[in-house]
């Protein structure tokens, strides 16, 4: 079973080790989850590989509403990309 990893790039503040893409700002957040969920709609229609994990990495994936995660599932579920038994989401911050 294979896993994804989603980078949400957003964080409370710049920290000087990070090499990672990010922004402090969250003008963007409503068009990247948006980006996100079309990006999740275009791969289920050439994966066909069953999803056992979704990792939430970053910046700080925290700084997303529960609704931006509730759409993800759901766009997970309504196209069927993520489908096997035991679906796990992680958060890494």
């Amino acid at each position: 079973m294979a896993g994804i990893y989603i980078h949400i790039p957003f964080c409370k503040q710049a920290c000087h080790y990070c090499n990672f893409h990010f922004s402090t700002s969250l003008k963007s957040k409503d068009f990247l989850v948006n980006a996100i969920a079309e990006e999740i709609f275009l791969k289920s229609k050439i994966n066909k590989e069953k999803i056992e994990t979704i990792y939430f990495g970053g910046g700080t994936p925290t700084l997303l509403d529960i609704s931006d995660f509730e759409m993800f599932h759901f766009f997970c579920v309504r196209f069927e990309f993520f489908i096997y038994k035991s679906q796990e989401f992680f958060l890494f911050f």
